[in-house]
């Protein structure tokens, strides 16, 4: 009994010490250093586009644009696109290196774009995914 006492805390205590060790990482980039992230309105249209730091990817699904509270579909013009296996996502898209994206706007008022988000999401390859993120223009 007391060796089954032993062998739960041996796991729980690892769990807890190695668990937190891809969170003390000093060497993964911040959101804004890993996808360095531009936009660029022309006319009624905007482009999206995304430095890919080595080592780093966005997910093909994550990304969206949207005026106001309606998505807009969007092309993908510039793209590393690949075919992964994620363990989270099972099958999926994601795009390495430089990705670039351009949709056509619901209102040629330029005084509604401030009503533009873009959305993304990506990860560390095996180390760490952030969480989704959706930026105002």
């Amino acid at each position: 009994m007391k060796s089954k006492k032993l062998l739960y805390s041996f796991v729980f205590l690892s769990g807890l010490i190695f668990g937190n060790l891809q969170f003390e990482e000093t060497n993964i980039l911040s959101v804004n250093e890993a996808f360095i992230f531009s936009t660029e309105i022309k006319e009624n249209k905007i482009v999206a586009s995304w430095e890919i730091k080595p080592g780093y990817y966005l997910y093909k699904k994550s990304i969206l644009i949207q005026d106001g509270n309606k998505l807009l579909k969007h092309r993908f013009i510039t793209k590393n696109e690949l075919r992964v296996f994620d363990e989270f996502f099972g099958e999926t898209y994601i795009f390495k290196d430089f990705l670039k994206v351009d949709a056509e706007l619901l209102n040629d008022d330029k005084s509604l774009f401030n009503n533009i988000k873009v959305g993304y999401q990506g990860c560390a390859e095996g180390k760490y995914c952030y969480p989704k993120i959706l930026k105002s223009l």
